[in-house]
């Protein structure tokens, strides 16, 4: 029983880190200019595009590997669950 509630939490946790991880792809700044480039450009002013974009895309791979990792211990209870 003490193994159901481990996956639980990390289920739980997976799909946390799912959705953070889709958010921040979302509010990434597009190649091409467009309208959302303005929106960024008013709301991170003082961060500077450049480094809103690289910022984004250390988080973006931060939690791909976060994701990554839990998967892996995820699996590895299910599997000694049985």
């Amino acid at each position: 029983m003490e193994n159901m509630s481990f996956i639980i939490i990390f289920g739980f946790f997976i799909i946390l880190t799912c959705i953070l991880l889709m958010l921040v792809i979302l509010i990434q700044n597009p190649k091409k200019e467009s309208i959302h480039q303005s929106f960024m450009e008013k709301n991170f002013r003082f961060f500077g595009i450049k480094r809103t974009n690289t910022f984004l895309e250390n988080v973006t791979w931060i939690l791909s590997i976060i994701i990554f990792f839990l998967i892996l211990f995820f699996n590895f209870l299910l599997k000694s669950r049985h």
